[in-house]
């Protein structure tokens, strides 16, 4: 009975240490799915262009906490509306892009601080490529928290 005793206290610490993990990461995920607060997101571009027509796509980041600077880490755009446009130009310049490693969005990384009730613009000038219909989510990420928005563009054949 005495040598089953600390391998009963060995599967009890086990299972603390394992219970205590998953209780962490749902905690993680929990708070990394809400939406970022204090902030207003507005897209402006063209909703109708043709093969070829260049076009801004800006996204402007208000934030509106009164005290709490926003620490814009990054933009995500999925590619459902990348796919039909060349990105000609970013202003201002991102730190640095890439894909995300299951390829649905553009990570660009600005590391931009937005003091509270100011906005920043920015622009992405985008060629369209392809005719179609392309939509898709805008992220504005401030660490591992987000907000949402949409874009969409009809791409019609050049005249």
């Amino acid at each position: 009975m005495s040598s089953l005793k600390p391998i009963l206290w060995g599967f009890g610490i086990f299972f603390a240490i394992c219970l205590l993990a998953i209780v962490s990461i749902g905690l993680l995920l929990n708070h990394s799915m809400q939406d970022v607060e204090g902030v207003d997101v507005t897209l402006t571009n063209k909703t109708n262009v043709q093969v070829g027509e260049t076009f801004d796509l800006v996204i402007t980041v208000t934030n509106e906490r009164p005290e709490e600077t926003l620490d814009l880490s990054d933009i995500d755009i999925y590619h459902d509306y990348l796919d039909g446009f060349t990105v000609a130009d970013i202003q201002p310049k991102p730190k640095s892009t890439m894909g995300d490693p299951f390829g649905e969005f553009r990570t660009f990384t600005f590391a931009s601080k937005i003091p509270p009730g100011a906005s920043k613009d920015f622009t992405f000038t985008l060629q369209a490529q392809q005719a179609g219909i392309f939509r898709g989510d805008v992220d504005i990420c401030e660490d591992l928290q987000f907000v949402t928005s949409m874009a969409q563009t009809v791409v019609t054949e050049a005249e």
